[in-house]
């Protein structure tokens, strides 16, 4: 029996499989691990989609997702009649808002995500858990499978996003461009002049064994933590190839392009993923960024929610489920300064 058997209850399933990184029982055929078990050691040029993984291993990536994650987790979500399970869990570790997080999330790296739901006697939904990607797929005929095996669909709510593909799919060149820019800058880092010239500036009879002696002997000292020191012979002329400064000034804009180039495909602003305080015009335009990110950004990805639970199969005909935003909503005063919109914030 597994953790879908009816003698498991709801909590076990969120316990076991609604957040973990590494679900039990998880199927080797799910989108997610199938990749990893049949090329372990894909990466590059690779057409395969990139893993959660390798994308939050990019600060950006985390930053992104943080950002989405701390925000679309504070938007309660309500219906017009009924539908309390909509802001209540079973009682445990998976809160109604890390299940909210979590369904984000899957949105963003997947475009879709799965929650499995429990039903009382009249086939009204009276819980809910989001299903851990490694647990799901899709059959050839477009019903949601669990762990490779056909499941009963009325507990299930396939909830589809609203771009082509998802994150690791559409965004895998990028991941790996700054996963191979990090490695670089991090190589840079313990030997800042890749190359160094060692120039004969008169005839030397070195045999090629002490050639490669002295090159090892050299390496070895360059990266010693505590500094090295090196005897350079009468003849010789030790000089690094290439512009240091030009070298490193093309990786910092490289980055700083790649960055970029992420935000895009996370539809968020690079200039809250690039890791810096903010400047005097963020200030400025405050007001306008925040809008611009819930109305570009934060919508993306929780509208597609509150539509999918608007659903007949999920919620009674006519009743519509929506995200309340107004806390996250600002508005100005005669003054120019910000407030929270809300109900007589206004003078007249």
């Amino acid at each position: 029996m597994g953790i879908f058997s009816k003698k498991s209850g709801l909590l076990d399933f969120a316990t076991q499989s609604a957040y973990s990184t590494e679900p039990l029982a998880q199927s080797i055929w799910s989108p997610s691990t199938l990749q990893s078990v049949l090329f372990p050691n894909a990466g590059g040029n690779t057409t395969l989609p990139a893993t959660v993984d390798e994308a939050m291993a990019i600060p950006a990536v985390s930053a992104a997702i943080g950002i989405y994650s701390g925000i679309t987790s504070r938007f309660p979500l309500s219906a017009t009649e009924g539908a309390d399970w909509l802001s209540n869990t079973q009682p445990g570790a998976v809160t109604p808002q890390l299940r909210i997080a979590a369904t984000v999330q899957d949105l963003i790296f997947f475009n879709a995500a799965v929650w499995f739901v429990s039903r009382d006697s009249e086939g009204n939904v009276a819980d809910a858990i989001r299903v851990h990607p490694n647990r799901w797929s899709i059959d050839a005929e477009g019903s949601v499978l669990i762990d490779g095996k056909p499941f009963d669909q009325k507990n299930l709510i396939y909830i589809a996003g609203l771009k082509p593909q998802g994150f690791l799919a559409a965004g895998r060149y990028t991941i790996r461009h700054a996963a191979a820019l990090e490695q670089t800058i991090l190589n840079r880092s313990l030997t800042p002049s890749p190359i160094t010239v060692i120039k004969e500036l008169h005839p030397n009879e070195a045999t090629d064994e002490e050639v490669t002696k002295a090159q090892e002997d050299f390496a070895n000292s360059r990266r010693n933590p505590n500094g090295g020191v090196v005897i350079v012979p009468y003849g010789l002329e030790v000089a690094p190839y290439g512009g240091a400064d030009e070298n490193n000034q093309l990786l910092i804009s490289a980055r700083m392009a790649c960055r970029t180039d992420l935000a895009n495909h996370l539809n968020i602003s690079s200039a809250m993923v690039d890791g810096l305080t903010g400047n005097s015009d963020q200030y400025t335009n405050a007001l306008q960024s925040k809008s611009e990110l819930l109305e570009l950004s934060l919508k993306l990805f929780t509208q597609p929610i509150a539509d999918r639970l608007s659903q007949d199969d999920v919620t009674p005909p006519g009743v519509k489920v929506n995200f309340d935003y107004s806390e996250y909503e600002v508005v100005t005063d005669a003054k120019g300064n910000l407030g929270t919109s809300t109900e007589g914030n206004i003078d007249e």
